[in-house]
């Protein structure tokens, strides 16, 4: 168990590995980490090896193992807030370009993870959301259909490439309007957990970005966390694990999911064949695989962070076209970890006080978790925070 994953996190892997075998892991779990370390491939592989119906070694050829492996699985349901849309468009680029059966499987993972969002546990609330699960539902008949053929050469590969994408429109759209886990969905998952109907099955819950759910969602949470019915497991991810409520950490068990080595970086993307192209993380090949221009998403991050260092306003036009740009690329939240980054980098120089540093580090982390709470919209939010972050300067 957790062979591949160990090439990567072999301390998590051994450690999660020793507690299953000795029956000892937890039902409620708190992945913490940065982005991109593979929480939610260890919260997946967690779940397959519970669910195996032998020793769950990654070759297991076992039923439920077979069915983890497309992620047709009826016993997990996810509630992510991440970025799916670099993810899979830099699958489907992969798979138009090498078309064998690793690019297959990513593409179908992929996918999965996001329309395990749309879990017939989970009820649409109103005629919108209808519509994004009939569109759901459309596109897992497509990937089933995709699952079944055997054989592709380059010109299938490109239409199925193209089509999925196609039929991936509606959800992309849902899930930047989705930003936090809802009372709703936290009823559905309480719901679905305490029905007898799946026999002996094990349950899986993974719930990702924990601190961005609101007071009413946390508190209908924590009561499902006390004392969840015999095989539920829960699995909580979360980049800032510490703004998490301290009831809901009282009640987990946290796993530290440090960043990639640069090796392991390497290593992870060996099967795409892009031996010629270098990497820094994970975060940057997604994100340029999946149709970002990172490069220029980082010289927009410079001129923002360089104006609110001199304390310089950009002219309006000049403002407009970064605020734009911005907003096409949806790229709000990596600009504004750049800009972080950037403080970080004058901070060093000396050419930012420490004490302007914090202050201008503190606006930024509260604009984004307000915004992504409230469902603000990102540009009014960028601009209105460049405004309080120069009248600062």
């Amino acid at each position: 168990m957790f062979e591949q994953l160990s090439a990567f996190q072999p301390a998590l892997a051994e450690q999660m590995s020793r507690q299953i075998q000795e029956n000892s892991f937890a039902q409620v779990n708190l992945f913490g980490g940065e982005r991109y370390s593979l929480r939610m491939s260890f919260a997946l592989e967690c779940a397959r090896v519970l669910s195996c119906r032998k020793e769950g070694r990654q070759d297991c050829d076992c039923e439920s193992c077979r069915r983890f492996s497309t992620l047709s699985v009826p016993n997990l349901l996810i509630i992510s807030q991440r970025d799916h849309e670099s993810v899979i468009e830099t699958s489907l680029t992969t798979f138009a370009r090498l078309y064998n059966d690793f690019s297959k499987n990513l593409v179908i993972r992929t996918v999965r993870i996001l329309l395990l969002q749309y879990h017939p546990a989970l009820k649409a609330v109103n005629q919108s959301q209808n519509a994004v699960f009939d569109a759901a539902s459309v596109l897992n008949e497509l990937l089933i259909d995709f699952s079944n053929q055997a054989q592709f050469d380059a010109k299938t590969a490109k239409r199925w490439a193209d089509d999925i994408r196609s039929s991936l429109k509606t959800l992309y759209a849902a899930a930047r309007k989705n930003t936090t886990i809802t009372i709703n969905q936290v009823r559905d998952v309480d719901q679905w957990i305490n029905q007898t109907s799946m026999g002996e099955s094990k349950r899986f819950i993974i719930l990702e970005a924990m601190e961005e759910t609101n007071i009413s969602a946390r508190n209908s949470l924590l009561k499902m966390l006390e004392e969840p019915p015999s095989d539920v497991y829960f699995f909580l991810i979360s980049s800032f694990p510490n703004r998490i409520m301290q009831t809901i950490l009282s009640r987990v068990r946290r796993y530290a999911f440090p960043p990639l080595h640069k090796d392991s970086v390497a290593c992870f993307l060996q099967p795409f064949y892009l031996h010629e192209r270098s990497y820094e993380d994970l975060q940057h090949f997604f994100l340029q695989e999946g149709g970002m221009d990172v490069q220029k998403i980082g010289d927009l991050a410079k001129l923002f962070a360089l104006s609110v260092r001199d304390g310089r306003y950009l002219e309006g036009p000049q403002l407009s076209e970064m605020l734009s740009e911005i907003e096409r690329s949806d790229s709000m939240e990596y600009v504004l970890k750049a800009v972080l980054e950037q403080f970080g980098i004058y901070l060093a120089e000396q050419t930012l006080p420490s004490e302007k540093a914090a202050r201008l580090s503190a606006l930024v982390n509260d604009a984004y978790q307000s915004s992504r709470l409230y469902n603000q919209n990102g540009r009014l939010m960028l601009e209105a925070l460049y405004y309080r972050m120069m009248e600062d300067a």
